[in-house]
């Protein structure tokens, strides 16, 4: 486990806080990608032929980023300092590999037409006006999900069954309401799987550790 590689660490407030705005800024690097970013390819395989499109699921798609700003700011403020910090490591690190894979390997999602006139359809063609096409492989709804629920099944394991449920819940909403394609849920979970791994090794590798000085005792 990441936490491991900083046993002892010790945060000040301020700089857990600032753990905590690195994560925020690098994450909204999607936005100025997705509107800079044209032409590219597809990574559609015959099975997202298959796929249905059910404009109900845009409401988990939606509330998976709900999830997302509620977990951070509950990390930030109850994590464990060794765990919190090798949270926002995956998580930068998912961020940063994932956006390079959007500028040099850029693609895209063919979306299926939202014809209807209830208030689900609606809700997707919102999301559609607001949210670009580009960005598609890997997920980034996926790399951040799966990378919650890691490190979620770790610090609250009586949750792990129900964080898992949701996570899939999340891959399917992002197939079935046209906003992704099979190949990019897949890329995503890869990604955030590696970064679990690999971001906290990064930061231990370069990065000094401030840690807790064991307690002197009185001789007699």
């Amino acid at each position: 486990m990441g936490q491991r590689l900083f046993s002892g660490l010790r945060l000040h407030v301020k700089q857990r806080i600032a753990l905590g705005v690195a994560m925020l800024v690098v994450s909204f690097g999607y936005l100025p990608i997705n509107r800079a970013m044209s032409g590219g390819a597809t990574v559609e395989i015959w099975l997202d032929q298959l796929m249905p499109f059910w404009a109900i699921w845009i409401v988990p798609y939606l509330l998976a980023i709900a999830w997302w700003l509620v977990a951070g700011a509950w990390a930030l403020l109850k994590m464990e300092d060794p765990l919190w910090l090798a949270f926002v490591s995956s998580w930068i690190l998912a961020c940063l590999i994932g956006f390079m894979i959007f500028i040099l390997y850029p693609t895209y999602m063919v979306r299926p037409d939202s014809t209807g006139s209830g208030w689900a359809e609606s809700l997707v063609a919102h999301v559609y006006a607001n949210d670009r096409t580009h960005n598609a492989f890997p997920s980034m709804h996926l790399w951040s999900t799966v990378t919650i629920t890691l490190y979620w099944s770790n610090w609250k394991p009586k949750w792990r069954m129900w964080l898992w449920t949701a996570t899939i819940l999340v891959a399917l909403s992002t197939v079935l309401s046209g906003q992704h394609w099979i190949l990019d849920v897949v890329g995503g979970t890869l990604l955030a799987a590696l970064c679990y791994y690999l971001g906290p090794l990064l930061v231990a590798s370069v990065c000094p550790i401030r840690r807790r000085q064991p307690s002197s005792r009185a001789g007699g």
